[in-house]
């Protein structure tokens, strides 16, 4: 199974690439917002990983057009902990799981294996 993984953070994509690796899900990182629409078209995929420090990113924006596209697709956004702001724009938009960086960074692979394993919202 794969995920996409939103992100232009190599700390990030290393860390999510790890978990994805010991977990046996090969991981898709773009660093545009449609590149992700786009792999939410298919069933390969099945769920995205959204950085939320990503720039010019509108979350509410992306995930009505991710949910437009499948319905049945994890989404996941993570951030810093001190981005309240973007972590509860996350919430209110719909995201199956929203986390700080840290709770990412602790329990990615646990997260991947959820998207894999479960329907999305």
């Amino acid at each position: 199974m794969n995920v996409v993984l939103l992100s232009r953070d190599l700390m990030l994509l290393s860390r999510a690439q790890g978990a994805a690796n010991k977990q046996g899900i090969t991981l898709h990182n773009v660093v545009d917002p449609a590149q992700a629409v786009t792999a939410a078209q298919t069933e390969e995929y099945r769920g995205v990983v959204i950085d939320l420090r990503l720039p010019g990113l509108n979350i509410s924006e992306l995930v009505s057009q991710l949910r437009a596209v499948r319905d049945k697709f994890w989404i996941v956004a993570c951030g810093p902990h001190v981005h309240e702001a973007s972590l509860s724009a996350a919430r209110e938009a719909g995201c199956d799981i929203v986390a700080t960086r840290g709770q990412f960074d602790r329990d990615a692979e646990a997260i991947l294996q959820r998207c894999v394993n479960s329907e999305g919202s």
